[in-house]
């Protein structure tokens, strides 16, 4: 049942981030909503889910949109098991600590993108950090406060169905 769910979510979010964020875009800068639910899962749900969630989308981000398969399947399980090691000290309904992981994760996320282009040296990084990370950064943060509470009620829904279906006395 998780694993079907979180599928739903990870399709819903790259098909609304190619299609509907793609429209509302501000001065030509979307959120990443992959970010927002690789940090959300990781933090409700661990290290290990989160790196396989974090996988599981950066490798559907790869398919989509990316150029290399591989590269942000990685960049998304590590992003996922860092998180992930904030949900034992996690009180789950504070939205501050997503908040502040989705700041950390989308800049780390950004740069690692635009690291093979700084490398070839094909890439002002000045102009890319100030006009299009932070950008997309602050959009990001903004719209993780409604995915994650989204996400949070999901997650307690899944749990609370797991529990009831394990219960044999």
């Amino acid at each position: 049942m998780r694993i079907f769910v979180v599928s739903i979510i990870l399709l819903i979010a790259n098909v609304l981030q190619s299609t509907l964020f793609d429209i509302i875009r501000i001065r030509g800068i979307g959120p990443n909503l992959s970010v927002i639910i690789i940090v959300s899962f990781a933090l409700l749900r661990g290290s290990k889910e989160g790196a396989i969630i974090g996988f599981a989308a950066g490798l559907l981000a790869d398919i989509i949109f990316g150029v290399s398969r591989g590269y942000l399947a990685l960049i998304g399980a590590c992003i996922g098991y860092f998180c992930g090691k904030f949900n034992k000290d996690f009180y789950s309904e504070n939205l501050v600590l997503p908040f502040m992981l989705t700041l950390i994760s989308t800049i780390v996320y950004g740069l690692a993108v635009s690291l093979p282009f700084i490398l070839r040296g094909k890439l002002n990084y000045i102009y890319f950090i100030k006009d299009i990370i932070l950008p997309e950064t602050i959009y990001t943060m903004i719209l993780s406060i409604i995915v994650y509470q989204i996400v949070y009620v999901i997650n307690r829904a899944i749990e609370r169905n797991e529990n009831t279906n394990r219960k044999i006395f």
